[in-house]
C-alpha cells in the first residue's frame, strides 16, 4: 500500500461509522490531512496530471484514458472562492485532540517529507453550536458551521459512491489543498507554476486548456478495446505489475499525440489520429499477439513429447553458452527443440519491450 492510499483508506475509517455526519465529517478530514496529503503527493513518483473537474458525468471514460498516460490523477474541484457561492455545512469539531489512524503506519515516512509551499489550509471563523456527542467512531465532538465554500456537494457524493475506489488506490486523489483556478492564474502571471509545487502537470479544464488541444483530443480520439470492462483498479495493477512496461507505452503515446500538428476537426487531423490507432495501438498489440501465439504453439509441441536434452537449457542460455554447445550430443529432433526453446525464451523476454505489450495485458485482465 502507497502513502497516499494508506493516507486515503483512513478518510473512510473516519467517516463509515457515522453516515448522518458525512459531509461535515469529510469536511473536517480534508481540512485536518491536508498537510499530509500534500506531503505524500509532492512526494509521489512518476506522472500526475492535475485535472479540474466541474462534473463527473463522463468522468470514468476520462480518467481510464488519462491513466493511460498518468502515474496519478489529482482531481481539482472548480470553486472561486467567491461570496457567491458561500455555503452553511455543519463541522462536527473533536474536543479532544485529534490523531490520524495512519500516523502509527507512516509516521517516519512522513517525517521525512514537507508538504508544498502552496498548500491551501484553510481555517475560517467557526460559529459554535450548543450541540455535543459522541460519534459512533468513538470522537466526542462539538457541532460547528461556517458560511464559506464548503467542498462541493457533488464531491462529498462522490467520494462517498463511485470515489470510494478511485481514492483507495491511491492513484485518483482529490485535493482541495491545491489552489483554485483562478489563483493558479495569478501565479503565472508572476512567472509562479503552481503544478511545479505539486509535481505535477496541469491537464485541462472546460475552459481553460493547459495540454494542448490538439494533443487531448487525439488521445480522446483514439479508441482503446482493452479499455472496455476494465475499472481504474484493475488498470492500476497491471501498471504496479508492469511499470516498465507501462512506462514505455506512455512515452510511446505521448510522443504519437505530441506529433499531432493539425487542428482538430480536419482532415489532416483525422488521418493523424487514424495513423496512430493503426500503428501505435491496432498493430501493436497484433504483433503481441501474433508472438504469443507462437509461444504457445512452442510451448503445445514441446509438451506434446519432444522435451529432450533441455534440462538446465533456460541457465545455459541466459549463461550465454554457445549453441553448438548447447545441442551437442542431440538428436536431430532434440537440437531443433532445443533450437525452438530458445527462440521461446528470446520471444518472452522481447515481448515486454514491445509498444503494445502493456495494452496487450490489459486487454488479457479483462477477460
Amino acid at each position: 500500500m502507497t502513502l497516499l492510499s494508506r493516507i486515503q483508506s483512513d478518510l473512510f475509517d473516519f467517516t463509515d461509522h457515522d453516515p448522518d455526519d458525512y459531509g461535515g465529517l469529510l469536511e473536517f478530514w480534508y481540512q485536518a490531512n491536508s498537510p499530509a496529503l500534500s506531503a505524500a503527493l509532492t512526494s509521489a513518483e512518476g506522472l500526475t496530471l492535475i485535472v479540474n473537474i466541474d462534473s463527473f458525468a463522463g468522468f470514468e471514460h476520462l480518467a481510464k484514458k488519462l491513466f493511460l498516460v498518468a502515474d496519478t490523477l489529482v482531481l481539482r474541484d472548480t470553486r472561486k472562492w467567491t461570496k457567491e457561492e458561500t455555503g452553511f455545512r455543519s463541522i462536527p469539531i473533536p474536543t479532544k485532540e485529534y490523531r490520524p489512524g495512519y500516523l502509527d503506519d507512516v509516521a517516519d515516512e512522513l517525517q521525512q517529507l514537507r508538504p508544498s509551499p502552496l498548500t491551501l489550509l484553510y481555517r475560517p471563523n467557526l460559529y459554535w453550536s450548543s450541540t455535543a456527542k459522541t460519534l459512533n467512531n468513538g470522537l466526542h465532538v462539538a457541532y460547528a458551521g461556517w458560511n464559506y465554500n464548503s467542498i462541493p456537494e457533488q464531491f462529498v457524493e462522490w467520494i462517498a459512491q463511485d470515489g470510494r475506489n478511485y481514492l483507495k488506490t491511491g492513484k485518483i486523489v482529490y485535493a482541495p489543498f491545491i489552489p483554485s483556478l483562478e489563483m493558479e492564474l495569478e501565479f503565472a502571471k508572476n512567472g509562479i507554476s503552481l503544478p511545479d509545487y505539486f509535481n505535477a502537470q496541469p491537464c485541462f479544464h472546460q475552459k481553460y486548456s493547459w495540454i494542448k488541444d490538439d494533443r487531448l483530443n487525439a488521445l480522446f480520439s483514439l479508441k482503446f478495446p482493452a479499455l472496455d470492462g476494465v475499472d481504474i483498479e484493475t488498470i492500476q495493477k497491471v501498471k504496479q505489475d508492469h511499470q516498465d512496461e507501462f512506462e514505455n507505452f506512455s512515452k510511446t503515446l505521448l510522443s504519437a499525440i505530441g506529433g499531432v500538428k493539425s487542428s482538430f476537426g480536419t482532415e489532416a487531423f483525422l488521418q493523424d489520429v487514424r495513423y496512430i490507432q493503426e500503428h501505435q495501438i491496432n498493430a501493436a498489440v497484433s504483433d503481441v499477439d501474433r508472438t504469443v501465439s507462437k509461444i504457445k504453439r512452442s510451448d503445445a509441441l514441446r509438451k506434446s513429447g519432444l522435451l529432450v536434452g533441455l534440462v538446465g537449457l533456460n541457465a545455459a542460455a541466459y549463461l550465454g553458452a554457445g549453441l553448438p554447445w548447447v545441442v551437442s550430443g542431440l538428436s536431430a529432433s532434440g537440437a531443433g527443440m532445443v533450437l525452438a526453446k530458445l527462440e521461446q525464451l528470446k520471444d518472452e523476454d522481447d515481448l515486454r519491450y514491445m509498444d503494445g505489450y502493456f495494452l496487450w495485458k490489459l486487454g488479457q485482465s479483462g477477460r
